[in-house]
């Protein structure tokens, strides 16, 4: 196992370089190579990788060794899908706006504003596996949403209407989301296909 002061900085650097696309879908990546590049032994890369594998951020092959996870059309609409029923589930009866969000926009960019909202939702429903499955889904799709302001037509509205229904009722909010997934879904295979960020 890797010392902490190595293993951290090589972890927050790996999964910060997959969630902003890198490398392509697929993309082989080679242990030494990103050692190299790092300016680390191949202990913490390789044991960033593996805790990767459990994040879903890295697909694991014997004999074959770590991938990007390639993100097909249909994983993709799988993901969409997933997202939209457990945030619908996340904004049920007793749901209430966190105390610690911040729509001033504390988060800049896009994706990170729309995981920042999301997250904002599902803590509201005082459920932490909620919670945990959307952060998840946000960093697993975090580079499709890079990709969103170029492929959905008025990405920026979708955006400021899910924030905004965080101060308004439960039918804005499911509005919203829906509004927001629906154009998701019209464009999934540029989404998945689209030119690299």
């Amino acid at each position: 196992m890797s010392p902490a002061h190595v293993l951290e900085p090589t972890y927050r650097r790996l999964k910060r370089a997959l969630m902003e696309g890198t490398w392509p879908n697929g993309a082989k990546l080679e242990a030494m190579r990103l050692a190299d590049d790092f300016g680390v032994s191949m202990t913490p890369v390789r044991d960033s990788l593996n805790q990767l594998v459990g994040e879903g951020l890295v697909d694991l092959t014997p004999g074959e060794g770590f991938r990007v996870p390639v993100l097909t059309e249909q994983a993709l609409r799988d993901i969409l899908e997933v997202n939209a029923v457990l945030l619908e589930a996340a904004i049920s009866d007793g749901w209430s706006l966190p105390g610690e969000y911040d729509t001033a926009g504390s988060l800049n960019g896009y994706a990170n504003r729309l995981a920042g909202a999301f997250s904002a939702l599902a803590r509201g429903s005082g459920n932490r596996l909620l919670v945990d499955a959307i952060d998840w889904i946000s960093e697993r799709l975090h580079s499709v949403r890079l990709r969103e302001p170029r492929v959905l037509p008025d990405s920026r509205h979708l955006l400021e209407r899910i924030e905004a229904s965080l101060h308004g009722s439960r039918n804005e909010r499911r509005n919203a989301l829906k509004h927001y997934h629906a154009q998701c879904e019209n464009q999934v295979p540029r989404l998945v296909n689209h030119f690299p960020i």
